[in-house]
């Protein structure tokens, strides 16, 4: 049984034999929708990009989740009854060709079980770092959770994800 080393990007990509594509259609669609904030919405999201602006170096994950991630999310209204929630630090681990992948996830969208938990994952958004170099990769951990949201969604349908570092 193998692991995959701290989940260092380019020991994930070589391990899972990952190949970059460019031009994905479904990814251009899903970010060229528009919609538009009514005033109420444009000034709560100003006020805590401004915040933000300001905080951003001083804020540790918790409070970069809690201060400006989960107001952006409530805002987008990203959540669909009974079909797509959100869930931050939320265990995610299983096997890939005898390979151990166990993360905590940041933040991830996914259907949900009738009892609530995280279900098929569609989207994470995956930890905050200062810069690079600090304690673990967030985009090899992001890309392993996709990877082994593959796995268990099993449909052969794209899975998304970010990660944040610093004020990237």
């Amino acid at each position: 049984m193998e692991k995959v080393n701290d989940y260092d990007v380019f020991e994930v990509i070589d391990t899972f034999n990952m190949e970059k594509v460019l031009n994905c259609l479904t990814l251009k669609n899903w970010t060229q929708i528009e919609g538009e904030f009514t005033p109420y919405e444009a000034q709560f999201i100003e006020q805590a990009r401004q915040k933000l602006e300001i905080k951003w170096d001083e804020w540790n994950e918790e409070e970069l989740k809690m201060n400006f991630i989960s107001l952006v999310l409530f805002v987008a209204q990203v959540e669909v009854a009974k079909s797509i929630a959100t869930f931050y630090e939320r265990k995610l681990s299983g096997y890939i060709n005898n390979i151990n992948i166990s993360l905590v996830v940041d933040c991830v969208f996914a259907s949900t079980t009738n009892s609530g938990l995280p279900k098929m994952p569609y989207f994470f958004l995956q930890e905050f770092k200062r810069s690079l170099g600090d304690s673990h990769n967030p985009e090899g951990q992001m890309m392993a959770a996709i990877i082994l949201a593959q796995e268990i969604n099993q449909d052969n349908k794209p899975i998304y994800g970010s990660w944040i570092q610093g004020a990237i």
